[in-house]
C-alpha cells in the first residue's frame, strides 16, 4: 500500500514556527511538498468559520504547543512562563479538536516536543482517545518525524495498525474518482440535468430532494470500481489490542442495518419504518415505497395521510436469541409467520409476526418513529410475508408417525 497514493487532497498544517530557521516543522512541510501533496499553513488555531471549510482535506498535522513565540519572550526577559499559559493552549488544541470532529472525520497528526503520554492523557480526558484501541489521533514527539520521509513512514505504519482509516482513505480514494466521472457524464449529456430530472420528480409528486439524493448516489455507486481492499490489514491482529467485545460487535451490527430516526428526514416515509408504541410494542412498515409517496397514496396528496402497513414486534429475551440461534448458518430459526432481526435498537433482536397487519396513518404514529431497518433487512420481511400470503396448509404429520416406537 501506497501511503501518499491514499492520502490525496490538500493537508493542513498547524504551528506557530511556521518558516522560522532551523525549525522543525519546515522539516516535516518539506517531506509533504515532496509527495506533491498542497497544504494549508496556519500559525494559529483557526476559528471556528475556517474549520467549516475543512471538511474536504485529506488530513492535519497540530503542533500541540503553539505558544512557542510567547514562551521565547518570557525566557528572553528572564521571567518563568506561567503554568497556565501551556494549559491554556491544551484547552484551545482540546476545543479544536472537538469541533473539526463535528466537522469531518480524517487522520489527525499532533506532534510534540513534551512527553507523548501527557499529551494522550488529556486527549483520554477528553473522550478524544481510546486505550488500547486504534485511534483516529497519532501522537509523536517532533523530532522523531524530521528524517527523510519520516512522517510518511509513521503514517503508513499506523494506517497499517488503524483499519478505520485506512478504509476511509481507500474508499474515499475511489469515490472522489467516481464522483467527478458522474457529474461530467451527466453534465457533457445536459448542463441541465438537474433541471429535467427535477421536473420529472415534480409531475411523479415525489419528494424532489430525496429523489434527486438518490439518483445521485445509485449512479455514483454503479460507476465505483470493485474495492480491492488490503486483506493483511483488515485481518492483522493487533499486539495489545483485545479482540472486540460482545456489545462492540452488536453495535456494529446494529449501525449495519439501523438508522437511528434522528438521521432520516421527518418528511421521509419509506419502508422499514420502526415506531415504538406504548406498552413496549413496535411496529415495522412494510409498504412499499412507492406506495408511501403522499400523490400516490392519498386522494389529497397530504402527507399526514399516507397509509402505513405494519407489523407487530416485539423485543426477545436473551435467553430465547440464543435459543433460536443457528450456529451453523449464522441465523436464526423462524417459522413460516415470523422474521427475527438481530441487534437493530439499543442491541436488541425483535421477533415481528406477520398474522395481523395493523394500518395506520402516517400522522397517527410518525411522533413515536425511532428509526429505519435497511436493506437487504427489510426486503427480505417483505419477500417472506408475500409468500406467508399466500402459503398453501398441509395436512398434519401425525406424531406417532415420526417419534412413536
Amino acid at each position: 500500500m501506497d501511503t501518499a497514493d491514499l492520502f490525496k487532497g490538500i493537508a493542513v498544517v498547524i504551528d506557530d514556527e511556521i518558516g522560522k530557521t532551523n525549525a522543525n516543522i519546515n522539516k516535516l512541510i518539506e517531506q509533504i511538498k515532496k509527495q506533491n501533496i498542497p497544504y494549508l499553513a496556519y500559525t494559529e488555531l483557526p476559528d471556528a468559520s475556517i474549520i467549516d471549510n475543512f471538511e474536504g482535506i485529506s488530513f492535519l498535522l497540530l503542533d500541540w504547543k503553539l505558544q512557542a513565540g510567547i514562551l521565547d519572550d518570557f525566557i528572553t526577559q528572564g521571567v518563568t512562563a506561567p503554568d497556565t499559559l501551556g494549559q491554556s493552549g491544551a484547552d484551545e488544541n482540546i476545543t479544536f479538536l472537538k469541533k473539526l470532529r463535528e466537522r469531518c472525520f480524517i487522520p489527525v497528526f499532533i506532534f510534540t516536543n513534551e512527553n507523548k503520554e501527557n499529551v494522550i492523557r488529556a486527549l483520554k480526558d477528553n473522550d478524544l482517545y481510546q486505550e488500547g484501541k486504534p485511534n483516529y489521533i497519532f501522537v509523536e514527539r517532533k523530532n522523531d518525524l524530521t528524517g527523510s520521509a519520516k512522517l510518511f513512514k509513521k503514517i503508513d505504519k499506523w494506517i497499517r495498525e488503524t483499519p478505520s482509516i485506512y478504509v476511509l482513505a481507500a474508499w474515499e480514494k475511489e469515490y472522489r474518482s467516481s464522483k467527478t466521472k458522474l457529474f461530467y457524464d451527466f453534465y457533457n449529456v445536459s448542463p441541465s440535468w438537474p433541471n429535467i430530472l427535477w421536473k420529472s420528480f415534480v409531475e411523479d409528486g415525489v419528494n424532489m430532494s430525496l429523489e434527486l439524493g438518490e439518483l445521485i448516489t445509485r449512479n455514483l455507486y454503479t460507476r465505483m470500481n470493485p474495492f480491492l481492499f488490503d486483506e493483511k490489514i483488515l485481518k492483522k491482529r493487533r499486539r495489545g489490542v483485545p479482540p472486540p467485545a460482545k456489545n462492540e460487535v452488536r453495535k456494529v451490527l446494529e449501525g449495519e442495518r439501523f438508522i437511528k430516526a434522528e438521521g432520516l428526514h421527518k418528511d421521509s416515509i419509506a419502508t422499514g419504518d420502526i415506531f415504538k408504541m406504548p406498552g413496549g410494542k413496535f411496529l415495522l412498515n412494510i409498504r412499499p415505497d412507492c406506495d408511501c409517496i403522499p400523490t400516490r397514496n392519498t386522494a389529497n396528496g397530504e402527507t399526514d395521510d399516507v397509509k402505513l402497513y405494519l407489523l407487530q414486534g416485539s423485543k426477545i429475551t436473551i435467553a430465547n436469541e440464543k435459543k433460536a440461534f443457528r450456529k451453523k448458518y449464522g441465523n436464526f430459526e423462524e417459522v413460516d409467520n415470523q422474521s427475527i432481526i438481530f441487534s437493530i435498537i439499543d442491541e436488541r433482536t425483535y421477533d415481528f409476526r406477520y398474522k395481523d397487519l395493523i394500518i395506520k396513518n402516517w400522522s397517527e404514529i410518525k411522533d413515536q418513529r425511532i428509526g429505519r431497518l435497511l436493506p437487504p433487512y427489510i426486503t427480505r420481511i417483505q419477500q417472506r410475508y408475500a409468500l406467508y400470503l399466500q402459503r398453501q396448509g398441509l395436512p398434519r404429520t401425525p406424531e406417532i408417525a415420526v417419534l412413536g416406537s
